[in-house]
């Protein structure tokens, strides 16, 4: 395609119009080899052609998307195209004889677009622009001397007078000569003329715009004689599915008319069954249907018959759009994103009896009129009657509306696409850049970005852009939005909807034929239900499960399994083999799993209703998980499932994905915790969990019956599922990998009981997390809640809040095979003990990293940031436009945020603050502040600050060097070198917060951060010495603001030393305990700025830097009493007890603090005892 049109000149009319403009767009885009397109302009008012071509295209939004492509995009556009001065509506189209001869000699191609669309033209308007207009056209195309296509625009409803039918592509007879109406009506001299002809030749023609088309194709097929000829039907044409940008719309029509009308509240009911096939095409199918077909027609012979193209989306070989989605999902978007000029509530449905729309149109719209406009005239008040006559006129508007779209949603037709199937075949294009087939839309996307574009490029509102990744096809091409809605158009009769949750759980994860098999499945098989639609993907088969006697049979007596047992008695001689076997077979009943799937799907109903009032959707990466179903159907090894652990839901919502998918189940690792469920603990174990204890390295039966239970789900092929993390993070950071379980896994590879494993990263983000409140007491030392029936019983309330949005994103599959090559390869070494980095030590950061890459931000982390950062309030006004900054900013850095696309920033902060309503208080009506004025509130810090960690994965190495940056830098400039020692230092000292790669060339990763920030505008480097660039204060603040809590929390760990300093000892958690103590005084006492600085998670960070830097040692005291556990107490290294290396470490991290406002004068550990009696208790 590229090939075909390099070097070519396009003729073009119709340029300035909503499909001539992005044609021109894609071809500059994707040809931009082309030589000339030229375009066809009509003066008018005032304005040449130059000026029109100007305003009307180069301006145009439409090339936003090239203008950021391509630097030089004023010269290149420039440089491509070419207006001609010119109507169509003339026999020789108004051109100058140079412009006559300059088309004549160089154009390849016609693409002849220009019409007039207007469904109520009058018909002798309508016949000089469609008729005429093309007859024109083509007189003109004859006389280019080498044309090689030549493209007339047309519509499928050229043959619209036949009704509710499938379509070939072909001329249908016409029962009138065309012709002889084009006579007639140029020659009719006066209105009456006119609408004596309207009648006698429109018949059942819905309008005089597909009466006027179907005769301009006979005409021109008549009088073609060499030319060679493509006759292009599109049906409704819409807004871009994919280019240049989803949603893209510049005019009011069609369907866009409709939508936008009833996203306004204007139009409310339409007559027309809701099942019918709307046939919406995007324009950007459109347009690559026009060129592909150029292209095609080029390759055939010159004698060859005229090319009819149709394109549309209801031929069921594609993909067919019924009414009532968009009806569904564009009332659902505009009641959550309502048009900020909008008249009335959207309310949207369809009538497929006439007579009830005509009732619902008299109580809705007639009556109310006119009893307002009565009562309005009556009282002569000038308000109301005005606005009665407002009313009036928006009554008689959206009715004129109804009777124009009305023959298309009363009626259907079914266009066949033949030829565009064809075109899929075709070796020369490329059907990613080149898409015409309609089975790759998703329609739920679509009508969003469609709505999106309405608000953005019509109503001109502020609305945040979608992306391209909205509409990235799958296999599933599920909406995520399904998983907690229905979808409508499933079956064929309503009786499903009736038991909509019970249909849902019942059909999903089934292989196909279930309508065939079973009372149920039989049943909605005769009530008209259709396998394979769409909320079904397909199937992947199940791996054959064993008995549970089998499965018992194969560990207990697995060689490691039975050494163990061995070795226990001989170890326990009052105990005997049966007493061992015994114990061996209760462990392995209260470990296994026993996957039922009716019980899953149990599950699965109880979930999708809970989850139905708790979150508005899941947002699914369909793309990574149509990865991990190839995966699972080759069956090449096992699948690892690996998700990030932030709340109790992560349990589930695997299992229910991969339900909803068709994929099957995983087995999931879980704790014995969950054993005390009752009834709650079985469903789990029927769901595919597994229990195992939280500590066992020193039962070695137990381990032996772990690893035998675990390596046997493997080599069988089942999906595991467990948490890296091993327990979930109260503080919304990632917690370092725990090796134990990926230790078992990879063990299996390494004595070659499987060829190979796919490791998949998931990440797992929220909103809200329902334990919010729980995390906050339990990082403020308060203890940890049991699971348990009653707990889950006594927390049930909290399931009736709402909790926003749910995102999963699928890392790239790590596949051990490789992974091991390519380990052995490098052999990483840890650069202080120069101790080799065990495999799966690399494997588990890998893993770590790629779960940290997939994070997704939402809105709440966004302005709960803020919040943070004006601790003191902050104007609703000041709040949109910081977190708008802030969200350009994670962008900036490849970060994408959930909620925002297609929405306004005004809406996206609103929706954040009604999810943090428990942590903000209204001062006055437009200032909001944190609500952290009291002790009792002080807690909400702890809460904010776990939204704003969040976000702190794409800013802590650039909040390393800003901190540092800050520290050293009195007089505006600090050395390189020493800028990046000291960032280095930090780095180390949080590297467990940040969770990267300690054993990684870290001043290189500092050193590339420092240049990339340099290019950002936040530095500026001369030589060896580094500025800062004083427009970048904002991100500079928060650099440091996202940095500063957590070095506070390090120097409260370091002081705390000080009593160690004797030589006392002390057990882990009371040393944490007292250093929490101490940040807690220490912020009351205004010597720490943050109070998030007491979280024990950071503090137990701290700790476990100490214990790397060697600052502290554990000492281990054998247990005194028999069966006791032994006590690990930390002791100061003994380098450390005597001088002042401790207290110059503590005071160089102080160096990088920041001081509150109205603390103590000097922040030296010595005058602060002195200062403030309190810390004396250390």
């Amino acid at each position: 395609m590229e090939s075909f049109y390099a070097g070519k000149g396009l003729f073009l009319t119709g340029g300035t119009g909503f499909i001539g403009k992005t044609l021109i767009e894609k071809l500059l885009r994707c040809t931009p080899d082309i030589d000339k397109i030229y375009v066809l302009v009509r003066p008018k008012k005032g304005r040449s052609v130059v000026d029109r071509l100007e305003s009307d295209v180069i301006n145009s939004a439409i090339f936003n998307r090239l203008r950021e492509e391509r630097s030089d995009f004023d010269t290149f556009i420039r440089s491509k195209l070419h207006p001609i001065a010119g109507d169509i509506n003339a026999p020789s189209l108004n051109m100058s004889p140079e412009d006559t001869a300059l088309l004549i000699e160089r154009v390849n191609i016609v693409v002849h677009s220009a019409a007039s669309v207007s469904f109520n033209e009058p018909l002798d308007v309508a016949v000089e622009m469609n008729c005429l207009g093309a007859m024109y056209m083509m007189e003109f195309g004859k006389r280019i001397k080498n044309v090689i296509s030549y493209v007339h625009v047309s519509t499928a409803y050229v043959n619209s007078n036949q009704r509710n039918c499938s379509l070939d592509e072909k001329l249908y007879p016409l029962d009138f000569d065309p012709e002889a109406a084009v006579n007639a009506v140029a020659k009719a001299t006066s209105p009456h003329e006119i609408e004596k002809l309207h009648l006698n030749l429109i018949g059942t023609y819905p309008n005089t715009y597909t009466l006027t088309k179907s005769m301009a194709e006979h005409i021109i097929v008549k009088y073609r004689e060499h030319l060679p000829l493509v006759i292009f039907r599109p049906t409704i044409v819409g807004a871009a599915w994919k280019e240049p940008v989803p949603g893209w719309v510049d005019q009011i029509a069609a369907a866009g008319a409709i939508f936008l009308a009833a996203g306004m509240g204007i139009l409310t009911i339409l007559p027309g069954n809701p099942r019918s096939v709307a046939d919406i095409v995007p324009v950007d199918f459109v347009v690559n249907g026009i060129l592909v077909s150029a292209f095609a027609k080029a390759k055939q012979p010159s004698w060859s018959p005229p090319l009819v193209v149709h394109s549309g989306t209801s031929d069921p070989r594609g993909n067919p759009l019924r009414w009532r989605v968009p009806i569904g999902t564009l009332r659902s978007y505009f009641e959550q994103n309502p048009p900020e000029k909008g008249l009335f509530p959207p309310k949207f449905t369809m009538h497929p009896s006439h007579q009830i729309f005509q009732l619902q149109w008299f109580f809705k719209y007639t009556l109310p009129s006119s009893v307002y406009s009565t009562v309005a005239n009556a009282t002569g008040n000038p308000y109301h009657v005005k606005q009665a006559s407002r009313l009036w006129t928006l009554t008689w508007r959206a009715r004129q509306l109804v009777e124009l779209f009305k023959p298309f949603t009363e009626n259907q037709w079914v266009f066949k696409a033949d030829t565009l199937h064809k075109f899929d075949d075709m070796p020369e294009i490329n059907p990613e850049s080149w898409f015409v087939n309609a089975k790759d839309i998703v329609w739920e996307r679509y009508l969003l970005n469609y709505a999106v574009g309405l608000k953005k490029w019509i109503l001109m509102e502020d609305i945040v852009d979608v992306d391209i990744e909205g509409t990235q096809h799958t296999e599933m091409a599920l909406n995520t939005d399904r998983i907690l809605e229905w979808d409508p158009d499933h079956h064929a009769i309503s009786f499903p909807g009736l038991l909509p949750d019970v249909s849902w759980a019942f059909t999903s994860s089934r292989k196909p034929g279930y309508t065939k098999s079973g009372i149920w499945g039989r049943f909605m098989g005769l009530t008209g239900w259709r396998e394979g639609m769409h909320h079904e993907a397909s199937h992947v088969p199940r791996v054959p499960a064993d008995s549970l006697a089998t499965v018992r049979n194969l560990i207990l007596e697995s060689p490691a399994v039975r050494e163990a047992i061995i070795n226990k008695v001989r170890a326990n001689p009052k105990l005997t083999a049966r007493e061992v076997d015994a114990e061996a077979l209760s462990i392995l009943n209260r470990m296994a799993s026993n996957i039922d799937y009716s019980a899953a799907r149990k599950a699965g109903w109880l979930l999708r209703k809970v989850w139905r009032h708790m979150y508005d959707k899941i947002v699914v990466d369909e793309a990574g998980l149509e990865t991990i179903r190839n995966l699972v159907k080759v069956r090449e090894g096992p699948l690892i499932l690996i998700p990030t652990h932030r709340s109790y839901m992560d349990f589930l919502m695997m299992t229910y994905l991969f339900f909803a998918y068709n994929i099957p189940i995983p087995y999931v690792l879980a704790g014995e915790d969950f054993l005390n469920m009752g009834s709650i603990s079985d469903l789990l174990r029927k769901g595919g969990a597994f229990f195992i204890r939280r500590s066992f390295k020193d039962d070695p039966l137990y381990t032996a019956i772990f690893t035998e239970y675990t390596q046997y789900l493997l080599m069988k092929g089942h999906t595991i599922e467990f948490f890296l993390e091993g327990t979930r993070s109260r503080s919304g950071k990632q917690l370092r990998p725990q090796f134990g379980m990926l230790s078992t896994i990879i063990k299996s590879f390494e004595v070659g009981r499987v060829k190979n494993i796919h490791i998949v990263p998931v990440t797992i983000d929220y909103d809200k997390p329902v334990e919010l409140s729980v995390h906050q007491k339990e990082m403020l030392g308060e203890g940890k809640i049991k699971e348990s029936l009653g707990a889950l019983i006594k927390s049930a309330h909290v399931l009736r809040k709402d909790f926003g949005s749910i995102s999963v994103q699928f890392g790239t599959p790590i596949h051990v095979k490789d992974f091991v090559e390519e380990y052995e390869k490098k052999q990483s070494v840890d650069p202080k003990t120069k101790e080799p980095i065990s495999l799966v030590t690399d494997l588990a950061y890998t893993i770590t990293e790629s779960m940290v890459q997939k994070a997704t931000c939402t809105p709440t982390h966004l302005v709960a940031t803020i919040l943070l950062l004006f601790r003191n309030g902050i104007s609703r006004e000041q709040l949109v436009g910081q977190t708008d900054w802030l969200r350009n900013q994670i962008v900036l850095r490849g970060g994408r945020v959930l909620s925002c696309q297609g929405r306004s920033r005004v809406a996206i902060v609103e929706r954040a603050l009604a999810l943090l309503e428990d942590f903000i208080i209204w001062r006055r009506k437009d200032l909001v502040e944190p609500a952290i004025t009291n002790r009792d509130q002080y807690q909400n810090m702890i809460g904010l600050g776990y939204y704003r960690n969040k976000i702190l994965h794409w800013f802590n190495k650039e909040g390393v060097l800003a901190v540092a940056f800050q520290a050293l830098s009195a007089s505006g400039s600090v050395f390189k070198t020493k800028l990046i020692d000291a960032a280095l230092f930090l780095h180390d000292m949080l590297s467990i917060e940040f969770v990267d790669k300690y054993y990684q060339d870290d001043r290189a990763t500092l050193l590339a951060t420092l240049k990339t920030m340099e290019q950002r505008g936040i530095f500026t480097l001369k030589g060896d010495v580094v500025k800062h660039v004083s427009t970048s204060q904002p991100i500079m603040t928060l650099l440091c603001a996202a940095i500063w809590p957590f070095i506070d929390s390090y120097w409260v760990a370091f002081t705390s030393l000080l009593v160690l300093k004797s030589g006392q000892r002390v057990l882990p958690n009371d040393l944490i305990r007292r250093m929490q103590w101490l940040a807690e005084t220490m912020y009351h006492e205004r010597i720490i700025a943050h109070y998030e600085s007491c979280s024990l998670e950071t503090l137990q960070n701290a700790l476990a830097i100490l214990q790397r830097w060697n600052i502290v040692d554990n000492v281990v005291e054998p247990a005194k009493v028999r069966g006791a556990n032994p006590r690990s107490f930390v002791v100061l290294a003994d380098h450390l007890c005597k001088g002042h290396e401790l207290d110059e470490l503590a005071r160089r991290i102080a160096s990088f603090r920041k001081v509150p406002l109205a603390g103590p004068k000097s922040m030296d550990i010595s005058e602060l005892l002195s200062e403030i009696p309190g810390l004396a208790k250390l």
